[in-house]
């Protein structure tokens, strides 16, 4: 047991626990006692000075008016007053040194001049004045201080109280409490002694018992590891001795009878997974197995990833409870009625792609005939005595969502396709007719058409240019065949090839390409592509006098291409689109300039094509900046 590595990390842990909250502990009383212990020295203190100020308060009375009544001629003589002022304050002296023994404190009295009329441990005579004390000082100011300093008469550090003596807003004079600061710090070292001995004591207790609890709890925890041990390699024999109560005793005595059916639990499990076998050999798609009781038995990763279940805890629970999806559950409720092959759909729609899943529910008999359940729905009439008696169902999950989604964007290519082809034919065909039908149509006019046909016979051989293209880089069977290319010569093509155009349309080019090679792994003839679409795209969309900037850098270790014009900008709610194809902001005006829809997808496809990436920030009416990132060449 001593060997056992969870015993000692359970008894470290505890003597952990035990020292630090000792500690803790300790210092907080300590602490708590010290306070207290000061509390109750200034208490003392405060409640000596108000007796003595009782005490004190009738003779500083009569101090302050006269030390003693002006005596009429007739009835005393002319030395009374100075014996009975001197009999009082041997008296009041005699009565300050019987208390400051008694109390164990030093009494002083002191006149509000400062003079000292009484001590308990000195002569008044021998003392100087009082009156600038810090505590008398301080108690002149509030009406009581208290302060710690060392006592010039006694030369030991002492604690003073010191209280003011009023009459009708008249101070009349203080009296003054003390005690040596020793007696107070021996007192409170002796009550930390006390704390510390018995917060030892207490941990020495726990540590003990702490090693027989944790004893007691990691025994028989060692001893089902070493069954489980033992179970584990197909000895089901052994069996826990543990004579505890409670949870430990309730957890060995259930492992003892786990012990007693793994046997058995093992011979069904393998029926259970040889029949499961047999049930998803070679299924990839989502696969749900029911019993009779239509309680789910077994289901696969990829059917809980597309309903959103937990494999873990689905087991065992009705399918009712845990698919709450209608189509499935009518599939089922259909196919075990028939008990026949039950096919159907679910289509759920969300804001990114759709979901779309084929759905197909076939029950099983324990029959051994292989057509328990046939998929012929006209023969869901039989009595069910004519068929196999059903012991479940299996529902198969075809996630669809892609294809369907391809076919979608099929759709939507195609359409999109056609119309933009039928524009450039129609307005051909419209054109050619008008000529051919007005044979003495004007020169000037059938000119004019001529070039409106050429026109749109240019528009129409770019639709199809850029149809080819971009039908070639989705395909994936495009030319791979990369090899390093000089991206800054390319730019300054281009660039170069855009100069005329920006003549013509009066705009600024701006050109700032690096003048070191900055070598990128791709195809020329793509690359150039890319930013020509980039570079003619900046200029249909600016109007006349404004820029374009046309920027090639190394940044973060990659090749990275800025094109930016003062264009018209694009709204925030359509960048995000911008980049499919044939998506147009505003249709009228691509279709006035010329485009196709398809510059940007190609922009996209190719550096997608080159493991790099564009971005898009615009502005409306401030301008639009494309940014791409490719990834250099090795031998850059």
């Amino acid at each position: 047991m001593l060997r056992s590595r969870l015993f000692w990390q359970l008894y470290a842990g505890y003597i952990a626990v035990i020292f630090t909250s000792t500690i803790i502990v300790g210092v907080l009383v300590s602490r708590q006692v010290t306070e207290n212990s000061l509390n109750e020295i200034h208490h003392s203190l405060a409640v000596r000075s108000e007796l003595l100020a009782q005490i004190a308060k009738p003779y500083l009375l009569d101090s302050f008016i006269g030390q003693e009544p002006e005596p009429s001629p007739e009835s005393k003589p002319e030395s009374m007053p100075d014996t009975h002022f001197l009999s009082a304050k041997a008296s009041l002296q005699q009565t300050i040194v019987q208390l400051g023994k008694e109390t164990g404190s030093r009494l002083t009295l002191i006149t509000a001049s400062g003079i000292v009329i009484a001590d308990s441990q000195e002569s008044p005579l021998n003392m100087d004045n009082h009156g600038q004390r810090p505590e008398i000082i301080d108690a002149r100011d509030k009406g009581f201080s208290i302060t710690s300093r060392l006592s010039q008469t006694l030369q030991q550090r002492m604690i003073y109280r010191a209280l003011r003596i009023t009459e009708n807003e008249n101070v009349l004079g203080f009296v003054r409490v003390s005690l040596p600061l020793s007696i107070i710090d021996q007192k409170l070292a002796l009550l930390r002694l006390i704390v510390l001995f018995g917060a030892s004591i207490s941990a020495v207790v726990a540590i003990i018992l702490g090693f027989y609890f944790a004893r007691r709890f990691s025994d028989p925890l060692t001893k089902m590891t070493e069954v489980a041990e033992a179970i584990s390699q197909g000895n089901y024999n052994r069996r826990i001795n543990v004579q505890q109560r409670g949870e430990v005793g309730t957890l060995a005595r259930a492992f003892n009878r786990m012990a007693r059916t793994s046997e058995q639990r093992m011979a069904e499990i393998t029926t259970d997974r040889n029949r499961l076998a047999k049930i998803f050999a070679g299924m990839v798609e989502g696969v749900i197995s029911i019993d009779q009781d239509q309680n789910i038995i077994h289901i696969n990763q990829a059917a809980a990833d597309l309903l959103g279940l937990s494999v873990a805890t689905c087991i065992n629970q009705p399918i009712w409870e845990e698919v709450r999806i209608q189509e499935i559950n009518n599939a089922l409720e259909q196919a075990i009625k028939s008990q026949g092959i039950v096919k159907t759909q679910m289509r759920r729609s969300s804001e990114a792609d759709d979901l779309v899943i084929d759905i197909y529910v076939a029950t099983l008999g324990n029959s051994d005939e292989s057509d328990t359940a046939t998929p012929d729905v006209e023969n869901s009439g039989r009595s069910q005595s004519d068929k196999a008696a059903s012991v479940g169902a299996v529902i198969v999950l075809h996630d669809i969502s892609e294809l369907d989604r391809l076919a979608h964007i099929r759709r939507d290519f195609v359409a999109n396709a056609s119309h933009e082809l039928k524009t450039p034919i129609t307005a051909i065909r419209g054109l050619s007719e008008t000529i051919l039908d007005d044979v003495d149509m004007e020169e000037g006019t059938r000119r004019e058409f001529i070039g409106k046909m050429h026109a749109q016979s240019l528009r129409l051989s770019s639709l199809v240019t850029d149809l080819m293209a971009i039908s070639r880089f989705e395909s994936g069977h495009h030319d791979q065949s990369f090899q390093p290319t000089d991206l800054s010569i390319i730019t300054r093509q281009s660039a170069a090839a855009a100069a005329a155009p920006c003549r013509q349309k009066q705009l600024t080019l701006i050109t700032d390409i690096s003048d070191n090679k900055i070598n990128v792994n791709g195809d020329m003839q793509a690359l150039s592509q890319l930013i020509d679409n980039l570079v003619d795209n900046a200029i249909k969309y600016t109007p006349t006098g404004g820029s374009i900037s046309v920027h090639l850098s190394i940044n973060n270790g990659a090749a990275c291409l800025v094109v930016k014009d003062t264009g018209i900008g694009i709204n925030p709610e359509h960048q995000q689109r911008i980049f499919e194809r044939f998506y147009q902001v505003d249709k009228a005006r691509s279709r006035e300039l010329g485009s196709t829809g398809l510059g940007l997808s190609i922009v996209k496809n190719i550096a997608e094509q080159h493991g790099g990436s564009v971005a898009i920030d615009s502005q409306l009416a401030v301008g639009t900046t494309f940014t791409v990132t490719l990834p250099l060449s090795v031998d850059q």
